[in-house]
């Protein structure tokens, strides 16, 4: 545009208004800062098209070879969510400019699965592919799914595979599931060495192994065991490692007697004399005086210190009337402990300030209000004050310090009455019953209440579904959701602030179903089934695990043990079974050092 010199003054005015102007909106700006919208699905609608297109191959301007898969796919799409597509298609490289780039150490099915995960962010991880999968993903550098790879694998550790997983992990540089496979070799050492990825391991990994300080083990014989295990699997090569090996045994901590029965009669030990040395110096170590077996430093006289020592042991009261309890030490050994000072089934257990209390039940004539104490340091029971209602098949809690008994039988009626103990005055009182007469009742406590499940209704002769729960604040009763079936005798646990009812039966049909509870959302969910059928069994929560003991499944009493993963759904058998089958068990855990 043209103007004249009259016209010129009025030009530069209206700029110079005009620059006032842009000042004036950027001072508002800057004072008001107007909103920004955010449209959360916009991104996954964006690849969802994308997707569409590759799927149509339109706008595609690269295919990726391998084998003899071909997969076209747009080169932004593939640098945006690959560091190595990034660096392929934006640097130097022959492959930036190329219509078709082949790559050499993907097969062809994998190679699919990652790029249509670039594309929908959807990938399935199995025991199938995974290995397979986790380095191809650290080639393409997809961290995400080499993150999923490693979680997968380590909820799949087991003592027959995680030496295997530790080997995959170290040479895929895979350092958190590296150190979790051997954290859980050293916390399963005892099944470990049993597996055939032991006995096929090198000299180095197995002096690896057995060199740590910690092995969780019941006693340093299950790794001298393991010594003579591997060797004895390819003894004409692997004898001359002996020496070798044995400088890791803690031979000093051993017993005298296992020393001179076990291993000084080992034919192994015998032909080496570098070994007749560690077996003289550990004679020497236990004919010293105290005071100077302080003074002989190694490391074969110091104990192992592992990492999570546990220090949980599941108690169990009797089920049929044996007078006795049993304790299951790192999942591995059962032990009897102090005998019960009656004769009782279908009484109820619980742990509360450091002592294990068993709560009426039967003693073969009668119903019994009688409860008595067990201190796990003396191994020793105590009889204290009596409940004021008989009471057997009864569930039995601790909530804000006190212990509640809830429900029963009393001989000839369901009970919906509800007594608690205070242990200082030692007394028994009754607090609100319940809104339905409950024997054969499971309880649990979340959250501040105490839930009441299921059970038998003596009034209706029928199995319940019903579930109600208290609250001490306002000593009230109140029904929640109901079961999806009847459970009569479930057990009950709460795992992770959640409440689960596992198996139980209706009438004859005796159930392995379990269902949870969760109080945020009033909700009963379906979780995976026992491998068992069982009644009347015993239920607790240890280090994120629930366990289920004993039991009956219509016919006998049950002397397996089952312990449930949430992180996977999945029930799993333990190798070791009580000596005895046990309905009706009364379970707790108590804290004491092993």
């Amino acid at each position: 545009a043209t103007y004249s010199e009259s016209q010129q003054p009025f030009f530069f005015l209206c700029a110079n208004l005009c620059q006032h102007k842009a000042h004036d909106l950027e001072d508002d700006v800057s004072e008001k800062q107007c909103p920004v919208t955010v449209n959360p699905r916009h991104m996954k609608k964006a690849f969802k098209v994308m997707n569409e297109l590759r799927s149509e191959n339109l706008l595609c301007d690269v295919t990726i070879v391998a084998e003899d898969v071909e997969i076209a796919a747009h080169r932004v799409v593939l640098a945006a969510c690959s560091p190595y597509f990034h660096a392929m298609f934006t640097g130097e490289m022959s492959e930036s400019r190329a219509k078709r780039v082949r790559i050499k150490e993907v097969d062809g099915w994998t190679l699919k699965m990652l790029i249509d995960y670039v594309y929908t962010a959807e990938i399935q991880v199995t025991e199938e592919n995974v290995q397979v999968l986790l380095p191809a993903a650290g080639l393409l550098q997809l961290q995400d799914i080499k993150k999923t790879c490693c979680e997968f694998l380590e909820s799949q550790l087991h003592p027959t595979n995680c030496l295997g997983i530790r080997a995959f992990a170290d040479m895929h540089a895979c350092t958190e599931l590296l150190n979790h496979a051997n954290t859980y070799a050293e916390q399963h050492f005892s099944d470990v060495v049993l597996s055939e990825e032991f006995l096929n391991l090198g000299i180095e990994q197995v002096c690896s192994l057995i060199s740590s300080d910690k092995l969780t083990i019941p006693s340093e014989e299950k790794v001298f065991e393991a010594v003579i295990s591997w060797v004895n699997h390819d003894k004409e090569v692997r004898q001359e490692y002996m020496a070798h090996l044995m400088e890791h045994v803690r031979l000093p901590l051993l017993s005298r007697e296992y020393l001179v029965q076990r291993v000084e009669e080992e034919a192994l030990v015998k032909n080496s004399s570098a070994c007749k040395d560690f077996l003289i110096e550990a004679m020497k170590y236990h004919l010293l005086p105290v005071e100077q077996r302080a003074l002989m430093k190694t490391t074969r006289t110091r104990l192992r210190t592992p990492v999570s020592l546990p220090k949980k042991k599941k108690f169990v009261g009797s089920g049929p009337p044996i007078p006795t309890h049993h304790c299951l030490e790192r999942q591995k050994h059962w032990r009897g402990g102090g005998e019960l000072p009656f004769k009782k089934k279908k009484k109820s257990v619980v742990y509360m300030s450091g002592l294990v209390y068993a709560v009426g039940g039967f003693n073969g004539s009668l119903r019994v209000r009688t409860v008595d104490s067990y201190d796990p340091v003396k191994d020793q029971w105590t009889s204290i004050a009596n409940m004021q209602d008989r009471r057997s098949t009864l569930g039995a809690a601790v909530l804000n310090g006190l212990l509640y008994a809830v429900g029963g039988f009393d001989g000839s009626t369901g009970l919906s009455s509800v007594e608690a103990y205070n242990i200082k005055p030692n007394e028994w009182f009754h607090v609100a019953p319940m809104n339905t007469r409950r024997s054969s009742v499971g309880v649990g406590v979340v959250g501040g209440l105490l839930y009441a499940v299921g059970g038998y209704d003596g009034a209706s002769r029928q199995c319940l579904s019903t579930v109600e729960s208290y609250n001490p604040g306002t000593d009230e009763w109140t029904y929640v959701a109901e079961m999806s079936t009847r459970r009569s005798g479930a057990g009950v646990g709460v795992l992770n602030g959640l409440l689960y009812a596992v198996g139980g039966h209706d009438g004859p049909l005796v159930r392995k179903s379990v269902e949870m509870y969760d109080p945020a959302t009033y909700v009963w969910k379906q979780v995976a089934d026992m491998n068992m059928c069982r009644r009347n069994a015993g239920v607790c929560a240890v280090n994120g695990f629930l366990y289920v003991v004993g039991g009956d499944d219509g016919s006998c009493n049950l002397v397996s043990v089952e312990y449930y993963n949430p992180a996977i759904d999945k029930w799993t058998l333990l190798p070791s079974c009580m000596s005895t089958g046990r309905s009706y068990a009364g379970v707790t855990v108590i804290d004491k050092p092993l």
